[in-house]
This record gives structure tokens, sequence and C-alpha cells, in this order.
């Protein structure tokens, strides 16, 4: 492993674009002694050393998703983010959709906060929160080089709306590519922060290359993956795509003098950390500290969940909770919340997705308290709806689920319930206990295939299905009931890319 301070510390003299996306959490974790997610006391770290050399210039962006959801944000609605992010000097940033979850009046608020700007080109803001939100900016403001545009997704559009937003159409919103062409004729570097999913980015990244004639980048979140689609001899745009929590951080530097460097040079300038390089980061007391002012608030108002043990597991056991694995299929952690579920509701199988596990880090041996409010942190969707599904609704789910790779739709499921549902006749009414949010917010699509399936709307689905919500009850309640009833299994019980015939 190359000693990657060392090769921070030796960028000199250049122009660095440091890029992290869906940042939930402020502190780091850890493997046991390997570090997975640096935290924001090592990302303050890395941006100083970048810093020292004064003959750096440093362009920090974020490609959206980090007022909600985590633990922290239950209670300081993002606050606690947006203080961390102007302590690191964010540059710009786009919005991603949990960002709207708070409501457009806590939005207006954490903006009002942010000593960054917003870059958002293909959605108008309503008229009482224009503060610090640009269609377009460039960069430096003296001399610029860089022209900055940012784009969202669907589901990011579709918050927005909600929230008194208004959608562009993409023709109407790349038309600012034209006049940045005009304005700014010395710019050679287009930079997109892009909120999208990966086959948007994709067709995004086509359509850059045809409005954009000189070199471009799109920096990109939403799904949590770590994607890179660029090819030195066809590409003028560069895709690159990070993991959420800062698990990797993508570094471009490029000469400052030198704006016409060869096709080509764009994949010879990315550096990309993960966890194997952070090991060499140590971590800022400043912002170290300044994290812990947020937990000691809460402690004082006696808001900390305690570290009571809910359950303990076989010596050396390791619950796999981390958003790479929990997005790709069944994980020991998901099998054994699933199952909790199943049997506290009586249910013949239990379904949670994936993106409603939102702790993205590994617990070791024995699980507390404190790591289910970690882990569960969108309380307001955490609530339980038990219905009845036909055998072929279940096997519709299972399919939409485990279609794709690092999407938050991928599904926990209770143990034996492959072999229930096979087992069952076509038409067989079965019970499923479920997360409520995976019907009521149709994020995920499950609504959309439900509805169609019995040829109804969504939306008189959703209301047919109201009554099914189990009543002040949700998962981290019945967590807390069943643990202790409920048995470890460590099996994978599906991932994608395995053989999925008994899906047929």
């Amino acid at each position: 492993m190359k000693n990657i301070l060392k090769i921070i510390q030796d960028i000199t003299k250049k122009r660095v674009i440091v890029h992290i996306t869906d940042t939930y959490f402020l502190n780091e974790s850890k493997n046991g002694k390997e570090i997975e997610i640096p935290g924001f006391a090592r990302i303050y770290r890395i941006l100083e050393i970048l810093s020292k050399n004064k003959e750096n210039e440093i362009l920090f962006v974020h490609s959206g998703d980090f007022l909600f959801p985590s633990f922290l944000s239950n209670f300081f609605k993002g606050k606690q983010m947006i203080s961390i992010l102007n302590e690191c000097k964010l540059d710009y940033c786009t919005l991603g959709n949990h960002d709207f979850d708070g409501g457009l009046k806590i939005l207006k608020s954490r903006i009002k906060e942010s000593k960054f700007n917003y870059i958002i080109t293909n959605l108008t803001a309503p008229k009482e929160i224009t503060r610090n939100i640009l269609q377009y900016d460039v960069w430096p403001k003296k001399s610029p080089k860089i022209a900055l545009i940012g784009i969202v997704g669907k589901m990011t559009a579709n918050k927005a709306v909600e929230n008194g937003f208004k959608m562009k159409n993409a023709q109407q919103s790349l038309k600012i590519i034209d006049e940045i062409k005009e304005k700014f004729p010395e710019i050679k570097l287009l930079l997109v922060l892009s909120h999208m999913g990966d086959v948007e980015d994709i067709e995004l990244k086509k359509t850059i290359q045809k409005k954009w004639p000189l070199k471009s980048i799109i920096l990109g979140g939403h799904d949590h993956n770590q994607l890179i689609s660029y090819n030195s001899k066809l590409d003028r745009c560069m895709l690159v795509k990070g993991q959420s929590n800062a698990r990797t951080i993508q570094i471009i530097f490029s000469d400052k003098e030198n704006t016409n460097e060869p096709k080509g040079f764009l994949q010879n300038k990315l550096l990309v950390l993960n966890s194997k390089h952070y090991q060499k980061i140590s971590p800022s007391k400043k912002i170290r500290k300044e994290i812990d002012s947020w937990y000691k608030k809460l402690k004082n108002e006696n808001k900390l969940p305690s570290n009571n043990v809910v359950k303990i597991f076989p010596k050396d056991t390791v619950l796999d909770a981390t958003e790479v694995s929990l997005r790709k299929g069944t994980t020991n952690f998901g099998n054994f919340i699933s199952d909790c579920l199943k049997n506290h509701t009586k249910s013949d199988i239990a379904f949670v997705n994936s993106g409603h596990f939102r702790g993205d880090r590994n617990f070791f041996e024995k699980l507390t308290e404190r790591n289910l409010f970690d882990t569960f942190v969108m309380k307001q969707r955490g609530n339980i709806l038990v219905t009845k599904l036909s055998t072929k609704e279940c096997v519709l789910f299972l399919k939409h689920a485990y279609s794709q790779i690092g999407k938050g739709k991928i599904l926990q499921f209770s143990k034996n319930a492959l072999e229930f549902i096979k087992e069952s006749k076509k038409n067989r009414k079965i019970n499923v206990a479920l997360i409520s949010d995976m019907i009521f917010s149709n994020e995920d699509g499950f609504a959309e295939i439900l509805a169609k399936n019995r040829k109804i709307t969504v939306s008189k689905l959703q209301k047919l299905l109201r009554k099914d919500i189990i009543k002040n009850e949700n998962l981290i309640d019945i967590i807390l009931t069943s643990a202790s009833k409920t048995n470890y299994d460590p099996e994978i019980r599906f991932q994608v890319g395995e053989n999925s015939s008994h899906y047929q």
C-alpha cells in the first residue's frame, strides 16, 4: 500500500478538487483496529494537509444527502452537519433526496446557516429559500478556471417539488452551459455535482459530452457506490461516484497553470482514498472536540440511548450492518432484524428494505440500544405494516429488490421465507410484516408494483393499507422486545448474482 499521507503532502502547486457524498455520521467507525468510515475529524485533516501548501488551490464539494437521516438529526435537524461542514470550509454542494426529509422550513434554516453555496441547475427554489442557492458558479472568483453546475435526479426532484421547488426539463436546465461558454470562454473544465441514480448519471455523462466540448467531470452520489466511468481514448467527460459516509473520498488534482493538458489526463489525476488509506491519517482534535460537543448536549438532556446490551451473540461474531453488504444481499445482521420482526408480529415472513438500515458499520459480539438507535434513524418512517400479499406479489417484490446491486430496495428477509414462498400456491395470501415506508413513500417502487398487480392506483392502495399499520410500534421497539427470543443465523440467504431460479 502506498503511503497516502506522503502522496497528499507532496501535492504542490496544484488545483485540487476534494469530493464526498451522502454523509450521515460525524464520527468514525472501525472494524477492529481498521478504520472503515473516517469521520469528519479525518476529512478535516486531509483538507488541512492539502491546504498547508499555500500554493495549492482547494475546492471542497459535496454531492448531497447530509442533513438527514441520522441519529443526531432526529434531535438537531441537520444543524450539527452544517456546523461541521462550515468548519471544514465546504465550498459547494447540491441537494439530495434526504435533505428534504425535515421539510421546507428546516431546509431554509439550514441553508441560511451555511457558509457554502448550493448549486441546483435543474430546480427552481421557492422565493423564501433563494439564499445561497445558485444555478451555476465559477471558481476561483478571480481568474476562474472551473465552472460548476448541480443536477438532481428524479427521486430528489420529486421530494423537492413536494417542498415547493419547481422542476426544469433537461433541455431548459442545461441551456446554462451555453451561457457559461459565452460569459467565460477562458474556462476549460466543467464540474457537475450530481445526486442521481447510476443509470441517470450515465445518461447525463452522454449529454454533457454533447453540450460541453472541453473536459468535464461529474461527481455524484445517491446510490452509495464507488463508480468510475471514463475511457481515456474516447471520453472528454469522467463520471466519478463515491461511497457514502466518505468510505471513499475522491481527490482530483491538476497543474494550476497548464489548462491544455492532453486527452486522458483526467484518469491520471484521480486519487480515491479508502479505508486502508485512513489508517495513515490522524484525526483533527479540533473537529473531534466539536463532534463530541453535539453528543454532550444530548447527554445533558438525558436523550442519549443507553449502552444496555440487547443481545449477546456467539464469540467473535461480527454483525455486518455496513451499507456495502446490506445493499448487495442479506447479512447476518439483516437476518437477525428480519427474524425479530417476523417473530414479534407472528407473520409468515418479514421484509425489511436495506435503505432502512443507516448505521453503516459492524457490531462485535453484542448489540446495544445505542447501536439500534444509530442504525434505525428514520423513526418517522419506522412504522410496521402487517398485511396480506399473494405469493405472486412476494415474488414480484423479491425480483424487483434484487434486480440491481447497491440499492436501498434490496430486501433483508426472514428465515425460510424463500422456501415458504416457493412451496405456497400461486394465489395463496401470505401474512407479511414489512416497514410501512416501503409502501407509503414508494421511493423504491414497491407500492407501484403492488398497485399495478392489483389494478388500482398507488394512492388508493396506500389508503386501503393504512388499516394494516400496527399503531404505537416501530422497529426498534420490536427488536428490544423480541431479541432475546430470536435465534442468531449467520448464513447469507441471498445475494445479487446468485442463481435466482426459485423466483421463476
